[in-house]
């Protein structure tokens, strides 16, 4: 069974490698990184994860919500995003769209005191094309085209260990990998004097990284539980190679065809040190019994510490604070169906980690989700919807305005039980 989902995860990769709509921002660091790890339950709440645990979520996160796995229960849940984004300048708009497979993750218990969990999904995508025009050379204007494409993707292995009644421990495994290729092209496109050029580097990861997490509850009162969450990604260095390809053309332009002339250089397979930084999270949660939870998040990033061939490329330290929650009206076997709905709320406020022209590109957004329990089925289909806004419309910068629809598919079933039939 492991064996066979770990082809599966393997073979299906390929589709989250460029799950986001195109960002112009997403031309620095890694990208646009993926804003959290959390499935579409804990979408629906802001993005509250640290210390979410329960017998049938699974939240790679905080790895030591694992350990709170039923021991003879397999889960599986897997989300699909739609994404829709508007554009802006202080003088000009663009409207953009897309739609993804987001994430695909299972977990399962090996022993009563250890359970561990496998997924997939992507960690970052690099998604941009603007143009320059430029007229500072005298009778010989010139235009300059910055494309991205490609993102990296992430493969985790999951283990969270039962320690006591209320301290549970956990890490995660990552395999990081993907390519972020970049390609800059000089047009002369007036000019039969001037050669244009292209350069195109191609940035190859494979790389593992790790998290450690803990979860620590104390239950009182009538069915009340208190959560305490923390979580911490450890630095690394990781491993890149990169591929770089400069050349001279004639024409290109437009829908030119283009002639290449000479290649002024070709490297394969350099070397690229990239040293990925330490990260840090906290959460709370309050809850009572399967009725209500709320909870609040607090999460920081040291990305100044970023470096690429020892290059920071305009990135700062990020930080994230979200609150959120759920509510369940009635959930017996006897109430209503519509008493059986879960609703979610939330909001989260991001520094991220893109600092242009010395401005902090900040995001927030605002978050509503639906739980709807399938009749007669261990299975979930939830949704979460949110609106909001990135970035600014100063200093030359763009702003974007985003509507995102997620959809999750949750199921879980019991190993090693034997079914009577009558």
């Amino acid at each position: 069974m492991l064996f066979l989902v770990v082809v599966v995860f393997m073979t299906t990769c390929g589709v989250f490698a460029q799950s986001d709509v195109s960002s112009p921002y997403s031309r620095f660091g890694l990208g646009t990184i993926n804003p959290s790890k959390t499935n579409t339950i804990m979408q629906g709440m802001g993005g509250i994860c640290n210390a979410m645990d329960g017998k049938h979520l699974l939240n790679n996160s905080n790895p030591a919500s694992y350990a709170e796995i039923d021991s003879l229960t397999f889960l599986f849940d897997a989300g699909f995003f739609l994404k829709y984004v508007t554009y802006r300048t202080a003088s000009a708009s663009e409207k953009g769209s897309n739609g993804s497979f987001d994430y695909f993750d299972v977990g399962f218990g090996v022993t009563k005191w250890l359970k561990m969990g496998l997924g997939v999904g992507p960690y970052s995508s690099r998604a941009y094309t603007s143009r320059a025009d430029f007229t500072t050379l005298p009778d010989h204007p010139y235009s300059i085209d910055y494309e991205g494409d490609g993102g990296l993707n992430r493969i985790y292995w999951a283990n969270g260990f039962k320690v006591s009644k209320s301290l549970s421990l956990g890490f995660n495994m990552n395999y990081i990998f993907g390519n972020i290729i970049d390609a800059t092209t000089l047009y002369f496109p007036d000019d039969v004097y001037f050669h244009n050029e292209r350069r195109v580097s191609n940035l190859r990861f494979t790389s593992l990284t790790f998290d450690l997490g803990m979860i620590f509850k104390h239950e009182f009162g009538n069915d009340y539980k208190f959560a305490f969450g923390a979580t911490y990604s450890l630095p690394t260095n990781m491993t890149a190679h990169r591929d770089m390809f400069i050349r001279t053309m004639l024409k290109g332009y437009g829908n030119l065809t283009e002639n290449p002339i000479d290649t002024i250089l070709y490297k394969k397979n350099e070397s690229t040190p990239v040293k990925y930084p330490q990260s840090i999270g906290t959460g709370i949660t309050l809850q009572k019994g399967e009725r209500w939870l709320i909870g609040i998040d607090f999460n920081w990033s040291n990305w100044s510490a970023f470096r690429i061939n020892q290059v920071n490329d305009s990135l700062q330290d990020s930080w994230n604070i979200a609150i959120g929650g759920s509510y369940t009206p009635y959930s017996t076997s006897v109430s209503s169906y519509f008493t059986k709905l879960t609703y979610r709320a939330g909001f989260h406020y991001d520094q991220t980690y893109f600092n242009i022209y010395g401005t902090s590109i900040n995001k927030y957004g605002v978050t509503l989700g639906l739980g709807l329990p399938v009749p007669r089925a261990m299975t979930s289909i939830n949704l979460a919807f949110e609106f909001g806004k990135m970035g600014t419309t100063k200093n030359n910068l763009i702003e974007e305005t985003y509507f995102n629809i997620s959809i999750g598919l949750s199921m879980h079933d019991k190993w090693f039980v034997k079914r009577r039939y009558k």
